[in-house]
């Protein structure tokens, strides 16, 4: 889960936050008339938002969750008209998320919005949505959003990694040998 913990962004490290809203066509729940009454929507910090660099995840929400591939849901629920101001506040700032076979599976929306903990999830809240600058389209790789997320995170990994082994090897040494 992103860290956005005053003590390393700054005062304000929850606000005007630049995001990444994926909404997937099969996460959803619906009533017994199949309304749907509920989305489970993917929203990480985009990987051009200040906040972004060092991230080792950007997602929001990060629970285990066995039936999931990666082994962690990052999803959280929000209603229909939440979704529909998401849509709204993105304009044209959306991109289509395809599968390996190039189907459609969803729907990536681009926002700028406050954060805020619902029932101890970090959520957007949809009462405090803009338009971002930072766009939610191939980047200039031809890169979709997702996988700009994934190299942002990754080299965050590297760099953390390189880090560890830095002390580890510089504690070593440091160490009498005798």
């Amino acid at each position: 889960m992103v860290d956005l913990r005053s003590k390393i962004h700054g005062a304000g490290a929850t606000q005007a936050v630049n995001l990444v809203v994926m909404a997937y066509h099969d996460r959803v729940a619906s009533d017994a008339d199949g309304v749907v009454t509920t989305h489970y929507l993917d929203a990480r910090v985009h990987p051009g938002d200040r906040r972004a660099p060092g991230q080792t995840s950007l997602a929001l929400v990060s629970k285990k969750e066995a039936r999931s591939t990666t082994g962690f849901a990052n999803s959280a629920r929000y209603t229909p008209v939440q979704l529909a101001s998401i849509e709204q506040a993105a304009a044209d700032n959306v991109t289509d998320l395809t599968d390996e076979s190039g189907r459609v599976v969803g729907r990536a929306f681009g926002v700028r919005a406050d954060l805020l903990i619902n029932s101890g999830e970090v959520v957007v809240n949809t009462r405090t949505l803009a338009p971002t600058e930072l766009s939610v389209g191939e980047d200039t790789d031809g890169r979709d959003i997702r996988a700009q997320i994934v190299e942002s995170v990754t080299a965050a990994r590297r760099a953390r990694d390189a880090a560890r082994a830095l002390v580890s090897e510089t504690v070593g040494s440091a160490v009498p040998r005798g």
